[in-house]
C-alpha cells in the first residue's frame, strides 16, 4: 500500500510565467492607459472600452465600425440608460468627441480623445513604465 505524498508548498516554480509589458505606442493604447489610471466608475469605463474596441490606432471609429447605443449596450451588457449616462460622462471629461452635439445617442457618431490637461502627464507616465516590467 502506498502512502500518500506530502502536500506541496507554494514556490516561486509553481508561479505563472510572466510576460513583458508592451511600451505604449499609439493613440488608442494611450487612452486605454488613461482610462485603465482615471477615477471614472466602472460602467463609465466599461463603455470606453466598448468604445475603444470598435476604434483604430488613432482614436477613430469609422462609420461603418460605429457601435452605436444599442451596439454599446449589447457590447457592456449595461442597460441603455447606463450607457448614455456613461456616454455623457464621458464627453463631458474629455474623454470622447461626438461628431454632431445634435445627435441622440442612438445615431451618434464619436471618437476616442484624451483630456487636453492630462495627455500630456500620460504620456510622462506611459514612457516612464518599464518595459521589462510584468504584467499579472
Amino acid at each position: 500500500m502506498s502512502t500518500a505524498a506530502e502536500p506541496r508548498h507554494p514556490s516561486p516554480a509553481n508561479m505563472p510565467a510572466r510576460r513583458p509589458v508592451a511600451p505604449v505606442t499609439t493613440f488608442r493604447e494611450l487612452y486605454l492607459f488613461g482610462i485603465d489610471s482615471s477615477s471614472l466608475h466602472a460602467h463609465h469605463q466599461l463603455v470606453a472600452y466598448g468604445l475603444a474596441i470598435h476604434a483604430d490606432a488613432d482614436g477613430e471609429i469609422q462609420p461603418q465600425d460605429q457601435p452605436r447605443l444599442i451596439g454599446l449596450v449589447h457590447d457592456t451588457g449595461l442597460h441603455a440608460g447606463q450607457v448614455a449616462v456613461a456616454l455623457t460622462t464621458l464627453r463631458q471629461r474629455g474623454w470622447i468627441r461626438q461628431t454632431r452635439r445634435s445627435d441622440r445617442y442612438d445615431t451618434a457618431d464619436f471618437r476616442l480623445t484624451i483630456p487636453a490637461q492630462l495627455e500630456p502627464r500620460l504620456r510622462r507616465r506611459a514612457a516612464a513604465q518599464p518595459t521589462n516590467a510584468t504584467s499579472a
